[in-house]
């Protein structure tokens, strides 16, 4: 237990108790900690620590006051609305077709504090006709939130989400409150539960073969033996095919049970896969080795799995998709199927590689068909470039002649006429300002910036000597595409001369997916899809936004293919585009401070500046966080403390006017 700065040591103590039995992580504020810990002692009457541990060992409801303070119980009505938006238009329809109108859809908010969140989903399922098919089921670890709850009066508090008057028809005023109706109150059952021991699943309660469970913004508080316990009960608690949405601030549980993580434009949810499914476990983990897991035969019980799992992937690991061992496919309403080798079937196609279509997430164009079933984020094509965002490390205009800066490099270093920011790939040809020409043995030329003469061959990045640029979390200079630093991993596969000359010919022919397939883009290591993305965007930017949009599909949990959308996107001038892109990197991976910096430049140029400050004093934090020369993931080599000037001075830049009462 880190004792950290306490005050007194009486405070460690009780959250030493805290964890063992309820499996809250130790706080990171010690001194929010500590005034929770003196409110709920003052409430039971008790100022010495010895008899308050005694006290809340003893009494589950002083035990269950503590938790009310060292936890959140952040709830409104419709919270998160794009969750039940994804129930609207995805989930419920599914049901449907594959049970019929007679089935009774069941689903758990598993932290339902009180009772915001059952009581959307119960709204929800009236609204969308279940009538009397439909069970919700409402559990919280303190007994004080279901007694407000089950009463069911609420303020104007709970009302202030977007989504709020969806539920005002069920509400009515009674002086400055207001009270749920009958009809919705009676839908939802409500009962104690600590999700940290092992009481759960079980037939008897309800948590059993649900359809969806919500446990948003809970695992957060756990400590990681505890995430993976209750990852793996959340499985065994789900029906076949049943969906999980967990809260943004919550770990990833893709490598702690056999659920399938699917990537949306919102965030991630999970899926339980049908029995002898096998998903293999991210790369790294924090508290785990990587292993295979296999739902079980019979489809209950607790997961089986070899291996370890962890509580999360590590920045740049990969969640591949699973391969169905029974032969089934899962379909859904509106076109395609999820077939055992991870491909769409029988859905239209679209765009030039007539990819399927899948369910496409709102917000997207039609992609190619992601494994996991809700449509590959596929965009349509766009055109043009703009000029001089810079690299992210450095002012406005710096860096990249036109489109972005490759982040992380001095101004004006190794930009290219391609795609700015990107080395010239393998086999392309590209001129480049600078001293010097290099050569390839494929048969191609390229003349490149840098002193001397650099010279590649075939299947390497064609990055010459001198002050060429990667696509961020690659190596600059010669070597094989994407050639990770520092990082211990085998060299992704590079194409073979022939590859390259197909998918040369597929680029002319404007045969995306072909040229995405030539290149290793849709490749199952997300290292080579990635080094084939930044060798595409070298040859066709629009190609290479494609390609990226293909392999983030099938690596729906790896920020780094994000994050190169991301710089793809905003080299295009496709600013919201670009903005969800990095926003779905930081979903994966909170900590990267570049994703941070491009953000702030992408709400700057889209003038919500508010936003872009706010990302700006983010990328800023994290990198003071950091030694001083510690070099930042994904920013080539480029150092905290640099990066963290970058972001004040921008930032000063944007509040300079504000202060002055002009537009920035």
């Amino acid at each position: 237990m880190r004792q950290g700065p306490w005050s007194h040591e009486g405070y460690p103590a009780v959250l030493a108790l805290v964890e063992e039995r309820a499996g809250l992580a130790p706080p990171s504020c010690p001194a929010s900690a500590e005034e929770g810990i003196s409110r709920a002692m003052a409430r039971a009457g008790v100022s010495d620590f010895d008899e308050y541990r005694a006290r809340i060992t003893s009494d589950s409801a002083a035990m269950d006051d503590l938790l009310t303070e060292l936890t959140i119980g952040e709830t409104y009505f419709f919270r998160t609305p794009e969750h039940f938006e994804f129930l609207r238009r995805m989930v419920l329809p599914a049901l449907r077709e594959r049970h019929g109108p007679d089935y009774t859809v069941k689903m758990w908010s598993a932290a339902c504090s009180s009772g915001e969140e059952p009581y959307s989903m119960a709204a929800l399922l009236m609204n969308e006709g279940w009538g009397e098919h439909m069970a919700v089921y409402a559990t919280d670890v303190s007994r004080a939130s279901l007694a407000r709850a089950r009463r069911a009066h609420y303020g104007e508090w709970s009302m202030r989400g977007p989504w709020a008057e969806r539920m005002r028809v069920h509400l009515r005023p009674e002086g400055r409150q207001y009270v749920l109706s009958p009809e919705v109150k009676q839908r939802v059952r409500f009962s104690y539960l600590n999700l940290a021991l092992d009481t759960w699943p079980s037939p008897d309660s309800g948590i059993w073969k649900l359809d969806v469970v919500f446990c948003r913004n809970v695992l957060i508080y756990f400590n990681g033996s505890t995430i993976e316990a209750v990852a793996r009960r959340l499985h065994a608690s789900l029906g076949e095919g049943g969906v999980l949405f967990t809260g943004p601030s919550d770990p990833p549980l893709g490598g702690l049970a056999p659920l399938e993580p699917v990537l949306t434009e919102w965030g991630v949810f999970y899926r339980r896969l049908p029995p002898g499914t096998t998903v293999a476990v991210p790369d790294a983990s924090p508290f785990g080795d990587r292993g295979r897991m296999t739902v079980p035969p019979s489809g209950g019980g607790h997961p089986a799995h070899s291996g370890e799992g962890g509580v999360g992937t590590a920045p740049g690991g990969s969640a591949r998709t699973a391969t169905g061992a029974s032969g089934s496919t899962t379909r859904f309403p509106g076109g395609g199927a999820t077939s055992p080798s991870g491909g769409r079937t029988g859905a239209p196609g679209s765009g030039p590689s007539g990819a399927a279509t899948g369910i496409g997430t709102s917000g997207f164009a039609p992609g190619s068909g992601a494994a996991t079933g809700i449509g590959a984020p596929g965009f349509a094509p766009g055109s043009g470039t703009t000029t001089g965002i810079g690299a992210p490390g450095f002012a406005p205009g710096s860096g990249a002649t036109t489109g972005i800066g490759a982040p992380g490099f001095a101004p004006g270093s190794g930009a290219t006429t391609g795609t700015p920011g990107f080395p010239p790939g393998p086999g392309t040809s590209g001129t480049t300002p600078g001293r010097g020409t290099g050569s390839t043995s494929a048969g191609t030329s390229g003349t490149t910036h840098g002193r001397g003469t650099g010279s590649t061959s075939a299947g390497t990045s064609g990055a010459a000597h001198g002050s060429n640029v990667g696509v961020s979390g690659f190596a600059p200079g010669a070597g094989t595409p994407g050639a990770l630093q520092g990082t211990g991993s085998p060299s992704p596969r590079a194409p073979s001369p022939s590859e390259l000359s197909a998918a040369r010919r597929a680029l002319e022919r404007g045969d995306w997916r072909e040229a995405a397939l030539r290149m290793g883009a849709l490749d199952s290591d997300p290292d080579t899809a990635t080094a084939a993305v930044r060798a595409i965007a070298n040859l066709d930017a629009q190609a290479a936004v494609y390609a990226s949009a293909e392999a983030a599909s099938r690596h729906p949990l790896v920020p780094d293919l994000r994050y190169l959308e991301a710089l793809l996107l905003l080299g295009q001038g496709r600013l919201p585009d670009a903005e969800r892109s990095v926003r779905q990197a930081l979903y994966l991976e909170p900590t990267l401070a570049v994703a941070w910096l491009v953000l702030g430049r992408v709400l700057r140029r889209l003038g919500d500046i508010p936003g872009a400050l706010k990302a700006l004093r983010e990328a800023e934090a994290l990198c003071e966080a950091l030694p001083p020369d510690a070099p930042l993931p994904l920013a080539e080599g480029e150092h905290a403390r640099d990066l963290a000037h970058a972001a004040r001075d921008e930032r000063i830049r944007l509040e300079n006017p504000l202060t002055e009462g002009k537009a920035p």
